[in-house]
């Protein structure tokens, strides 16, 4: 009886280790649209789900460097900036958060772990374009950056955004 009930604790200490590392990694897949707060397109294409994987997985790993950053948030026009955005803003630390193909939906959703982790001093904001080229409405798009714009208010008041 012992035996088993030790097997038993066991199986579940592995069980639930494992399913703790498996458990939704934020910067690994696009979620359904269920789960993504806004309105309209999320960019689903194989290329972009790997973009997607690669900068958020590099970018978790500077959650700790990049803090008091000024951040940039956008799409590829903000990523071909580069990550130092071409040491245009001098001793200034940066973080390029921009991701090509990305639309105002998919910025939303990975403001938490890529823009308001890094507790940003400022953010600037490029977007709508994809959202466009989607076929997402104007008001589509103005919804989700007055909820971008929300959800960094209230982060902070007064961060020049």
């Amino acid at each position: 009886m012992l035996l088993a009930m030790s097997f038993f604790i066991a199986f579940f200490v592995v069980v639930f280790s494992f399913a703790s590392l498996t458990a939704r990694e934020p910067v690994a897949v696009i979620p359904p649209d269920s789960e993504i707060a806004g309105e309209g397109p999320v960019r689903r294409y194989e290329w972009f789900r790997n973009l997607w994987k690669n900068k958020r997985t590099t970018w978790a790993k500077e959650v700790e460097a990049k803090q008091r950053a000024l951040v940039f948030l956008g799409d590829s026009i903000t990523q071909s900036w580069g990550d130092d955005l071409k040491g245009a803003f001098g001793k200034t630390k940066v973080a390029n958060r921009g991701i090509s193909g990305d639309t105002t939906r998919g910025m939303l959703y990975r403001m938490p772990e890529d823009v308001l982790a890094l507790n940003p001093t400022g953010v600037v904001l490029l977007m709508g374009t994809n959202d466009l080229e989607e076929g997402a409405s104007p008001e589509e798009i103005a919804g989700n950056l007055d909820l971008i714009i929300k959800k960094l208010k209230s982060s902070s008041k007064e961060m020049p955004i």
